[in-house]
């Protein structure tokens, strides 16, 4: 996500969504030869990609699985959102897409929702509802109380209103960046009050998950470091195109500039990026100098699970891929 997730290349994912993914679905199992407290999170991209691949196909080994593509409003308007559409184009109906949630609840993998923000956010009815306090209590209704998700992570690299003045960018030595991503936006009061209130419901404080996938070159990085440090269970970066090298300039920054804890942050990689495979391994296996990292993701880890995502999973677990 250009925003470096809070990485460095490909917003919003910078995650482009028709990208093809191949249909073998053969799971390969690796063998442990030493344990790890690192969580291994995995993007299940919605839209259809690799459409014989279905959730329960993720494999042991997986902590945590993000529902990416569908969104809340699907949820709620399954009529006019139907299934094998653009948003849950591998599952023919939602009632078997809400079945295989549940079958990898049962497994102990944690299911949750991605949350993109958007520009609404800097004002005082984002997503259209009437506060900031009524959209959070709708996510609560559908995303807890109705599927018993267990939470949520919000994909922070869209656009909206810059901040005024733009800060100055940190050096490349103290951060891992050359400079903002500049289709972020600011997270102006507004934006912080509308996380505030997803607080209530999400992430440590209520006994769930609260995550971020941005970039430390996003404009509102800084901010919601500084007011939800300890309500945010990951915070992850979008580290797609970097090295261990480039990882340890971000890590000494979250830590040190964001007061981060190392375990809570996580690197990301993309699947649908086979020529950053070996980076990937490499940083599924670093630890940073600040202590061990909370893990990595892997963005669309269903368009290649068996290949890139498995030997990502296995470097991650201390595993003989």
């Amino acid at each position: 996500m250009l925003c470096l997730l809070v990485l460095a290349f490909a917003p919003s994912c910078k995650k482009d969504s028709q990208a093809q993914a191949p249909v073998n679905n053969t799971v390969k199992r690796a063998v442990t030869t030493s344990a790890t407290t690192q969580k291994f999170i995995a993007y299940f991209v919605t839209d259809g990609r690799n459409p014989t691949y279905k959730l329960t196909d993720i494999p042991d080994g997986v902590d945590i699985v993000v529902l990416f593509v569908v969104k809340l409003p699907n949820y709620i308007d399954t009529i006019k959102y139907p299934a094998s559409g653009g948003y849950i184009g591998a599952y023919k109906s939602y009632g078997s897409f809400y079945s295989d949630i549940k079958k990898l609840q049962a497994r102990g993998i944690k299911v949750i929702q991605n949350i993109d923000d958007e520009s609404s956010w800097q004002t005082t009815k984002p997503a259209g509802y009437a506060s900031a306090s009524a959209y959070a209590l709708k996510m609560k209704q559908v995303l807890l109380d109705q599927l018993h998700l267990d939470g949520i992570t919000l994909d922070v690299e869209h656009s909206g209103i810059k901040p005024s003045p733009i800060p100055p960018f940190p050096k490349y030595s103290e951060i891992g960046y050359y400079g903002w991503y500049s289709a972020s936006m600011a997270a102006n009061a507004n934006y912080i009050n509308c996380i505030k209130e997803m607080t209530k419901y999400f992430g440590t404080t209520a006994g769930n998950e609260l995550e971020i996938a941005s970039g430390l070159d996003c404009y509102a990085w800084n901010n919601i470091a500084s007011n939800f440090v300890n309500n945010f269970t990951y915070f992850g970066v979008q580290s797609y195109d970097g090295d261990s090298t480039r990882t340890q300039l971000m890590n000494n920054y979250a830590t040190g500039t964001n007061k981060i804890p190392s375990g809570k942050m996580v690197y990301g990689h993309n699947a649908e990026t086979p020529s950053s495979q070996s980076d990937a391994i490499s940083i599924a296996k670093w630890t940073p100098t600040q202590g061990q990292k909370g893990g990595v993701f892997v963005y669309a880890f269903n368009s290649d699970p068996n290949g890139y995502g498995a030997a990502v999973l296995a470097a991650v677990k201390g595993q003989q891929y």
